[in-house]
């Protein structure tokens, strides 16, 4: 049901409806296994994880399609979950240390378990806490939508509760005293569960879901002090003229297939020629029309908060942080300043 409940059908929603799918079945197995006295050595995070992060990097990266190498991702799942049905090995201190022929299963899936954990709840930490520090070289206006503050905190919290599941499964197995890891492990899920349902339904799409194949050519470009120039012109002459500041969603993809030009380059001259990142650079121009608006009778039955409205900002009080900011002064100040 999750899954019609939004508009949008981005690979991210598909992926957190998959994720939603596969906890309720694990969820199904596990209850079965313990109302029939079995508790088999699986471990669903191996999973959860490659989701978490493919999640976050379809949320991050524009144009990002999942292809099919990278189903691979599940076979270490499916290696430990139909192995330990397979063996019957059971998820209990007896059975962990007892050297029989299972002993390299149960190795392997101790390897394989940390492995996963590390290996894809790190990079996706990296991966979402970088994409909030270049958030001002991409959009104009930040919203708590686009800034994936939740994401960023899930993560953190997702790493802390596991590193504790680990330790207290170890615990488990070298004192054979109950730590119940893995209570702990499924309460955790349940939690999960109702953060990515909330916010998960919340949260729209960030980039739109096609990119144009001329960004996808170029990583890093190096421009030279003439084609940084020309750029610079291209750029500046299009805001005197278009105003597309005005649009209170534009982003520096809108700008780029308006002026053909790369994401990546518009950054550098940005960063390089012009010293400021995106979001500085168009919030001057947005409140250098509301200077203009301020000081023109032709808007003196516009409030304040209207005319910010009218130039591109998309809420008062990033309105109110950028103009004060920018001008030293608040809005009201300056429309008062001007009557002096």
């Amino acid at each position: 049901m999750f899954f019609f409940l939004k508009k949008d059908k981005s690979l991210a929603h598909k992926i957190l409806t998959v994720w939603l799918f596969i906890i309720a079945f694990e969820f199904l197995t596990t209850g079965i296994d313990f109302s029939t006295g079995r508790n088999h050595l699986t471990n669903p995070f191996l999973i959860f994880n490659p989701l978490l992060y493919f999640y976050s990097k379809a949320l991050i990266n524009p144009g990002y399609k999942l292809k099919w190498q990278h189903l691979w991702h599940i076979l270490p799942y499916l290696f430990v979950k139909i192995g330990a049905y397979i063996s019957g090995v059971q998820f209990t201190p007896e059975e962990f240390f007892r050297i029989d022929s299972s002993t390299w299963f149960k190795i392997t899936v101790s390897l394989i378990s940390v492995a996963s954990f590390v290996g894809y709840s790190i990079p996706s930490l990296v991966n979402t806490h970088r994409y909030r520090i270049n958030l001002k070289n991409e959009f104009s206006t930040i919203d708590s939508k686009i800034t994936l503050g939740w994401l960023l905190l899930v993560i953190i919290f997702y790493i802390m509760l596991m590193s504790i599941a680990y330790i207290l499964g170890i615990i488990n197995i070298v004192t054979r005293i109950a730590t119940y890891a893995q209570l702990v492990s499924f309460a955790f899920l349940l939690v999960l569960v109702y953060i990515f349902s909330f916010y998960g339904l919340l949260q729209k799409q960030i980039y739109p879901q096609v990119v144009p194949e001329k960004q996808e050519k170029y990583k890093n470009p190096r421009l030279t002090a003439k084609e940084r120039i020309k750029v610079r012109n291209m750029l500046e002459d299009y805001f005197s003229k278009e105003k597309p500041y005005l649009n209170s969603e534009l982003t520096i993809n809108n700008l780029s297939e308006k002026l053909q030009l790369t994401r990546h380059a518009l950054t550098e001259v940005l960063n390089t020629e012009i010293g400021k990142n995106f979001y500085q650079f168009v919030n001057e121009y947005r409140t250098n029309e509301v200077k203009e608006m301020l000081s023109d009778s032709e808007y003196t039955n516009y409030s304040i908060d209207a005319i910010g409205y009218e130039c591109g900002f998309n809420s008062k009080s990033s309105f109110y942080s950028v103009f004060k900011k920018t001008t030293d002064m608040t809005p009201a100040q300056y429309k008062k300043s001007l009557e002096v």
